[in-house]
């Protein structure tokens, strides 16, 4: 499934996506995420399980995923990315910790699915906070990247606690 991983910078920060951008894998992850095909989490964590590892150099590493909207999470009924994140850790092994308080929801924001670029930047804006500093070093997972806006919002919160993005992990990129 791996093919083609890809790095690009957001921020002077590494993306690494994963896979390739094909209605094959955007089939997948939307079946996993709004349909509950929850069989795709283990393959999918161990997918992004490698571009964890691919950064961490041996280092202790915090993990977090882009935070859902509240509508996303009312209308699956769970949160499949922290899900993703917790599997994920848990595949590649014990240096790597997910923590779900450390980058929350700041403001009431729509979700990104039908949003053109300069909608998806404003509604971005201030989206998340992290509710404390770390020493350790951070990487970002989310499952795709569209135009940037979440992971960007996602390392804006970060930096603003004086957090060390190392790199962010993704599925797929769209760009």
């Amino acid at each position: 499934m791996i093919q083609e991983a890809k790095i690009q910078y957001l921020a002077e920060v590494p993306v690494l996506s994963m896979t390739l951008n094909n209605p094959t894998m955007s089939k997948l992850i939307s079946s996993y995420k709004d349909h509950g095909e929850a069989n795709l989490m283990v393959p999918f964590s161990k997918i992004i399980s490698l571009g964890l590892k691919y950064f961490s150099k041996q280092q202790h590493i915090t993990i977090v995923n882009v935070p859902s909207t509240a509508q996303a999470l009312q209308k699956r009924g769970l949160d499949p990315i922290t899900l993703l994140a917790i599997s994920t850790c848990k595949i590649a092994g014990k240096r790597f910790t997910h923590d779900p308080l450390l980058l929350q929801n700041n403001k009431h924001r729509n979700d990104q699915a039908g949003l053109n670029v300069a909608q998806r930047n404003i509604n971005m804006k201030d989206a998340f906070k992290a509710n404390y500093s770390l020493t350790k070093p951070v990487i970002i997972i989310d499952d795709l990247i569209t135009t940037g806006s979440s992971l960007r919002a996602s390392l804006a919160a970060l930096r603003q606690q004086k957090i060390n993005v190392k790199a962010c992990v993704v599925m797929v990129s769209h760009h």
